[in-house]
């Protein structure tokens, strides 16, 4: 299991938080996941590809990158 931070530009209130995670919420992999709207960090952990998880991301209003991991 693996543990990747994205960065989701755009995740400012509580309704973009719930658009953004429900598009992640369901994919095939995904173990948990959380999400901060202050710092625009969702974390999510399992069996996914960050390829996967930006994919879903991409069509929506938001733009998503993965954090380096320090």
């Amino acid at each position: 299991m693996q543990t990747i931070q994205l960065y989701v530009e755009g995740m400012r209130c509580p309704r973009c938080v719930r658009q953004a995670t429900a598009r992640l919420r369901d994919l095939p992999g995904v173990a948990t996941l959380t999400a901060d709207r202050g710092t625009g960090q969702i974390t999510v952990t399992g069996d996914v590809a960050a390829t996967d998880l930006l994919e879903a991301l991409a069509g929506s209003s938001f733009t998503a990158s993965v954090r380096p991991r320090p």
